[in-house]
């Protein structure tokens, strides 16, 4: 990404839906919920800070899903093929294939009145949109918290100590990152 603007420094663009706050259908939970039965239909929900925020009804078929939903009062249903792959120690696994571009995706999100998947959709994570400080400090907080919870019984030592010797790594990097920012503040070029 280039620099320069307010973002200066960031990872990918603000103006990207991010994939935590789309409605999305993953069919791997789905085959863990025993919903992909042939000919079985079922309803799929989202919820958004605990209020309903939208369903849809599903239809499974040998080679298809069929999605059956509305936006703004019109229908706006979809027919999504799927496929299989074949597991390494038996069974398969189940795949949406993309209505956009033909790729196999486990999940497919909803934006602009149609699902496919997140490349296609142009959805991004939320870590994904943060910059180099950004995302050192979420790793310095997701290393604190593991640190303070203290060894499992189950993990062995060397492994808990290399958590503790990266955690003060990425914790010489925090420090270092916070004196530059002041040092920047104090010389008014912020």
């Amino acid at each position: 990404m280039g620099t320069g603007g307010t973002r200066c420094g960031a990872g990918r663009p603000g103006y990207r839906l991010q994939a935590e706050h789309t409605p999305k259908i993953d069919i791997r939970i789905w085959r863990k919920r025993g919903l992909l039965w042939q000919g079985g239909t079922n309803t799929w929900s989202w919820s958004r800070g605990g209020e309903s925020a939208g369903h849809i009804r599903f239809t499974v078929n040998a080679d298809n899903i069929r999605l059956n939903y509305a936006l703004q009062g019109q229908d706006a249903s979809q027919t999504i093929s799927t496929s299989t792959t074949p597991c390494h120690y038996g069974g398969t696994r189940p795949w949406f294939t993309c209505p956009v571009c033909h790729d196999r995706a486990a999940v497919l999100y909803l934006r602009a009145g149609r699902f496919a998947c997140r490349a296609c959709q142009r959805v991004s994570y939320a870590s994904q949109s943060g910059s180099e400080s950004d995302r050192g400090h979420a790793s310095y907080h997701r290393l604190h918290a593991l640190i303070e919870a203290g060894k499992p019984k189950w993990q062995r030592w060397a492994t808990f100590n290399r958590l503790e010797e990266r955690f003060e790594r990425v914790s010489e990097r925090a420090n270092l990152s916070l004196m530059k920012l002041v040092q920047r503040l104090q010389a008014g070029r912020y």
